[in-house]
C-alpha cells in the first residue's frame, strides 16, 4: 500500500508541475480560455511551483525503490508525464481548465467567472483597457 501510495505521489508531482509549466505560457493558457495571461510575476511563480514540485518527485522515487532503480524511475515517469500533458493540451487542453482556476483562485483569492478576467493578473494595459471600456 505505501508502494501504491508514494507513485501515485511521484506521478501527482510530476503531471502537476509539468502542467503548470504548460500553463506558464501564454500560447498553452490562451487554449483553455480562463481569461488573459497571467502577468510576468505569476509565470515566474508558476514556473517555480513547478521546478519544484518536478524535483519534489526525486524523493518520492528514491523513497520508494533506493536511489539506483528509484532515480531512473523518475526520469523515465518524468517523460511519461510530460507526454501526457502535451497530448492533452494537443487533444483535450479542456482538461486542464479547471487546474487553470485553481491557479488564479489560488493566486488571487477569487475570479470573476462571468467575464473571466482577474484583475489581479492583468498587466496594466489591459487594466487600463477594461477600465476605460467600463466607463463607456
Amino acid at each position: 500500500m505505501a508502494q501504491l501510495l508514494l507513485f501515485s505521489a511521484l506521478l501527482g508531482s510530476l503531471v502537476i508541475g509539468f502542467a503548470l509549466l504548460a500553463l506558464s505560457q501564454d500560447r498553452n493558457w490562451r487554449l483553455l480560455n480562463v481569461g488573459p495571461s497571467p502577468s510576468s510575476s505569476a509565470k515566474v511563480i508558476l514556473r517555480m511551483v513547478g521546478y519544484g514540485l518536478l524535483a519534489l518527485a526525486m524523493p518520492f522515487a528514491v523513497w520508494r525503490d533506493s536511489f539506483g532503480f528509484g532515480a531512473l524511475m523518475w526520469r523515465t515517469m518524468s517523460s511519461v508525464a510530460a507526454c501526457a500533458i502535451t497530448l492533452t493540451l494537443s487533444w483535450r487542453p479542456h482538461w486542464l481548465t479547471s487546474l487553470a482556476y485553481m491557479i488564479c483562485s489560488v493566486r488571487l483569492g477569487a475570479i470573476d467567472t462571468t467575464s473571466y478576467r482577474s484583475v489581479s493578473m492583468l498587466n496594466g494595459a489591459d487594466e487600463r483597457r477594461i477600465n476605460a471600456t467600463e466607463r463607456d
